[in-house]
């Protein structure tokens, strides 16, 4: 019995360990505690975004332990959410830390640029570029992805010049948005 006993709280311990590598502390014991908010999303920010949910408007925090539901959606003011969360203490204070987010309505008057874009380059970085697109009449910022293909070949694109883009948008790892990753550039005189 002694012997079983003990398979088992090492079963146990396996199990809790495992948990806690894959997903982190956090992860293997918010199930316990979880709440659950509906709401618009009124702003968002580095790993945060603000809902209004209930007449009042609450910062909830997205991190390692967050999924999204979709798996390729990342909140964008304007669209309407599930919230399953968590009180979490962070640096001597509680956060509500987002276990999962999923997408209920996606905001109808988001434009997002069409795809290829053209458009006027306004700055001009190493790896990324703000470029202006009347069609939606506003900047967008597109980043260099590894293989980019550009034409004409050799050209290092500068602020001013006429440009069409095509791009994937791909979910970013770190700020909890949308990266717009360029697939090919190319000068449009």
């Amino acid at each position: 019995m002694t012997k079983m006993f003990g398979r088992y709280l090492l079963g146990l311990f396996v199990v809790v360990g495992i948990m806690i590598f894959a997903g982190g502390a956090d992860q293997a014991w918010a199930s316990d505690g979880d709440q659950t908010a509906t709401g618009v999303i009124v702003n968002t920010g580095f790993g945060k975004f603000i809902l209004r949910t209930g007449g009042k408007e609450v910062q909830f925090n997205t991190g390692r332990v967050t999924s999204f539901e979709p798996a390729d959606f990342r909140p964008r003011e304007g669209d309407k959410v599930k919230v399953t969360y968590f009180d979490k203490e962070h640096l001597g204070r509680t956060i509500l830390a987002v276990n999962k987010l999923e997408l209920i309505k996606a905001n109808p008057n988001f434009k997002e640029p069409p795809n290829p874009s053209t458009g006027t380059i306004k700055e001009a970085g190493r790896r990324a570029y703000d470029v202006y697109i009347p069609e939606i009449k506003k900047s967008w910022k597109f980043e260099m992805a590894r293989g980019v293909k550009i034409t004409p070949r050799g050209w290092r694109p500068a602020v001013d010049e006429k440009v069409k883009i095509s791009y994937k948008r791909v979910p970013s790892r770190f700020t909890g948005k949308y990266v717009y990753q360029i697939k090919s550039i190319e000068k449009l005189d």
